[in-house]
């Protein structure tokens, strides 16, 4: 598992494009929106069929652990693909991807990504460079984009709240090219990998007693391949964290409420110390094989 705090977005970038020019009769690149600051946001699609399942990460430039996680994902798929193996001896890559598509898109926001392992010097335009320097938040802990937006609170969700008198949902190009991806492909569920601490919570569609349950359970499922532990909440169910609460503004409760399909944020515990290598390997194995085992339980 490669440490992914040294990697930069450049390095993703092209990882993601040389996976796909060798294994073209499988994947294929696709940049899907442009950050404000000129980072091309790219995407691989693998598979050949008609309905996809998105993987989404990187959200904020903290997160230096899944986007490599989803890299190594694609990776491992592939190979398995271009080998006839079975993953886990267990999940036919070949038959799966005849019939499903799967959409990688690992970081999300490569400004926020930047800024982390290059200070606001990374931010080419001076003005927003200023801008974010003016709010005095050290950029180890910034969550936002070249302009100052947290992307997990920008999309126009239906009890989406404004923290700031000029600010808009879907405002940020990173929010609108990954709502564009959502309207225009033919999809059946939403996995978006970010690191905090062993969970997996499940987004409520408004109205939809049926479709909630389905997501429940579906969450079960994947809670009890991937071995992580659910809190209990005031608005949980079960074992199961109900995310989504009005103002948030996230993308998997927009997922959620517009195409009204299973939508799940898999959160994982962020490795660190001495063992930081063991506990990757560690944390990519209890994840590796959640999309493959979404798409076998529909």
């Amino acid at each position: 598992m490669p440490d992914t705090r040294s990697c930069t977005y450049e390095d993703l970038y092209y990882e993601m494009w040389e996976i796909s020019q060798r294994y073209s009769q499988i994947t294929q690149f696709r940049v899907i929106g442009k950050s404000h600051d000129e980072r091309m946001i790219p995407m691989v699609e693998l598979g050949k069929g008609n309905t996809c399942i998105f993987c989404i990460s990187g959200l904020t430039g903290l997160d230096r652990q899944t986007p490599g996680f989803l890299i190594q994902m694609l990776l491992e798929y592939v190979k398995a693909w271009e080998n006839g193996w079975k993953i886990e001896e267990i999940y036919d890559i070949r038959e799966f991807l005849e019939k499903w598509r799967i959409c990688f898109i690992p970081v999300l926001n490569p400004d926020g990504y930047e800024i982390y392992a290059g200070d606001f010097q990374a931010i080419r335009n001076p003005i927003y460079r200023q801008m974010l320097r003016m709010q005095e938040i050290p950029a180890k802990e910034y969550t936002g984009n070249a302009r100052g937006t947290d992307l997990r609170k920008n999309f126009p969700t239906q009890y989406y709240q404004r923290k700031q008198v000029m600010q808009q949902p879907a405002s940020e190009n990173e929010t609108k090219a990954l709502i564009r991806i959502f309207q225009e492909y033919t999809s059946c569920g939403l996995l978006s990998f970010d690191h905090f601490r062993n969970r997996i919570l499940y987004f409520k569609q408004s109205k939809s007693f049926a479709a909630n349950q389905k997501s429940y359970r579906l969450a079960r499922h994947l809670q009890k391949c991937s071995s992580y532990y659910m809190e209990n909440s005031g608005n949980s169910q079960g074992d199961f964290s109900v995310a989504g609460r009005p103002g948030t503004g996230s993308p998997e409760q927009f997922y959620a409420e517009i195409c009204h399909k299973p939508s799940f944020r898999i959160e994982t515990l962020e490795a660190e110390g001495k063992t930081r290598e063991e506990q990757l390997q560690s944390e990519y194995r209890k994840i590796h094989t959640l999309p493959l085992e979404y798409l076998f339980s529909l």
